[in-house]
């Protein structure tokens, strides 16, 4: 710890409560000056929910806090942000259809008014310019955050916490981050992090993130929480990443996380699907790759090397100008999804509240709806209530969902509500699932459970094409790897669970 232990933040006996669930219970927590504080637990630990406590998103039921050594006790997110305190949501917390610069500004116009009462809009857009080239954003400011990518509307939450503080003039600002980096590249990731480190000289920060290794890499300590109670601290500098691990989830975590002692390399020959020169002009361009039956296709890149806009357009989601696929042998039409419905074909998107769920209908409903015509009595046109409650109570059970079928999707941890995604689709009885970013803000042991069902359906003869941005994931779920960069294939590599690659040998084929 640099300098003398000062202690910024404080909090005492705090207490929350939903209907049904005891979200955090007595916790205490302190704070100190200049820290990087690592935050970590499973989903629905309480993590969010502490830092909405902090920010001022939530009120607390009991306990006491203290900011700079005073009360604290802000009425809504405004004022805990006025005080010195913002925060980057897990959930992108921007409004679409606003601009870039208004999206940064927004509630806080009150600095930019002229004396005429009209807006200051240029000094608005000049000042957002300037942070965006700061975090090399490479967006317009005057335009609509709907047209940037979704790792730049992670940059733009960023942003948007370290100008707050600066309008206020905080001389000390304490910036809690909700897994900031779940969307960024690595480059990206890098330069983040080396911004908040310079910024902790005069800053201090709280840090979710499910990437652990970034945790043991930047902050000075690493305070854990299970099921709402803080259960320990790790100091980085003389732990493992494994200890963690265990603290997390209140049990010994297999070293063997991705389950590849249990990898099948004996696939069957058989093709499940075949793409043949799938081009998009300024995507992606002569695309081929074989998924054979009962295996794991990793596709890999840098964030916007095309992989994820491939994967939309097999599935039929998005568009491509050239090529054809092939599900079992029978050609797929051009952009149809229903083709490939018919032909038992899933896809699981990355943005699970925003495609994923339907966030205000039960855990029932979730799991049931894609399955609802093999519900029904085709001859009454009824669904039958007790195939469909079978259906949903098989589910929850198998993939541990921490809920009950009634619960509505939003009240549900990011760990859960993956589970939900992941339960719908499989209870469809699928041929073949594409995967992007399966584990996208899920912790250790959510992971452990979701690799462990993914290798149990392979064995069952479902073949998954995966795609995601986690490395070491791409490696260890994989049985072959296609590597892109540039909308092209660069490596298509073996990766059997005696012979996987190294991140340095994929790597090379990536920048």
């Amino acid at each position: 710890m640099r300098g003398e232990r000062e202690i910024l933040f404080k909090a005492e006996g705090i207490t929350k409560q939903f209907p049904g669930v005891r979200a955090l219970n007595d916790v205490n927590i302190e704070i100190y000056k200049n820290e990087i504080l690592g935050l970590s637990g499973e989903n629905g630990a309480g993590k969010s929910t502490l830092m909405k406590v902090i920010a001022g998103v939530y009120s607390k039921d009991s306990g006491r806090m203290l900011h700079k050594g005073r009360e604290y006790n802000p009425l809504n997110y405004r004022e805990g942000t006025s005080q010195g305190i913002s925060m980057v949501f897990q959930e992108q917390n921007l409004v679409p259809n606003l601009f870039g610069y208004e999206n940064i500004f927004l509630s806080h116009e009150k600095f930019f008014i002229k004396k005429n009462g009209f807006l200051d809009t240029r000094t608005m857009i000049e000042k957002t310019k300037m942070y965006f080239e700061q975090f090399e954003i490479d967006a317009d400011p005057a335009k609509r955050v709907s047209t940037y990518s979704f790792h730049q509307r992670q940059l733009v939450e960023i942003v948007r916490a370290f100008m707050i503080s600066e309008l206020y003039r905080i001389t000390h600002p304490f910036i809690l981050l909700d897994e900031p980096t779940a969307a960024l590249s690595e480059k990206e990731r890098e330069l983040m992090f080396s911004k908040v480190t310079k910024y902790s000289e005069n800053a201090t920060f709280c840090l979710i993130s499910h990437r652990l290794s970034e945790m043991m890499t930047y902050c000075n300590r690493i305070l854990v929480l299970r099921d709402g109670e803080m259960v320990g601290e790790v100091n980085p500098k003389t732990s493992e990443e494994h200890d963690l691990h265990t603290l997390m989830v209140g049990r010994e975590v297999s070293r063997d996380i991705y389950g590849t002692t249990k990898q099948d390399d004996d696939y069957c020959d058989e093709k499940a699907m075949e793409v043949k020169g799938l081009t998009q002009e300024g995507l992606f361009e002569d695309i081929n790759i074989e998924l054979n039956k009962g295996m794991i296709l990793g596709l890999g890149g840098l964030v916007g090397c095309g992989k994820r806009d491939l994967g939309k357009a097999i599935y039929g989601i998005a568009e491509y100008q050239s090529g054809t696929i092939h599900v079992n042998g029978s050609p797929v039409k051009k952009g149809k999804i229903s083709s490939m419905v018919k032909q038992r074909v899933g896809y699981i998107p990355a943005e699970r509240k925003g495609f994923g769920i339907i966030e205000y209908l039960p855990v029932s409903w979730n799991i049931s709806l894609p399955s609802i015509f093999t519900l029904s009595n085709k001859l009454l046109l009824k669904v039958d209530r007790k195939k469909e409650k079978n259906l949903i109570d098989k589910y929850i059970k198998r993939f541990r969902i921490k809920a009950s079928p009634e619960d509505m999707c939003f009240s549900l941890s990011g760990g859960n509500q993956q589970k939900v995604v992941l339960a719908k689709w499989i209870a469809k009885n699928l041929d073949i699932i594409i995967l992007d970013n399966p584990t996208r803000g899920v912790d250790v042991g959510a992971k452990e459970e979701i690799y462990s069902l993914l290798r149990k359906i392979v064995k069952e003869g479902v073949s998954i094409l995966m795609i995601t941005d986690d490395l070491l994931e791409l490696i260890g779920l994989s049985n072959q790897i296609v590597i892109m960069k540039e909308g092209k294939i660069t490596d298509i590599r073996g990766a059997g669970k005696e012979a996987k690659p190294t991140e340095k040998e994929l790597v090379q084929y990536m920048v």
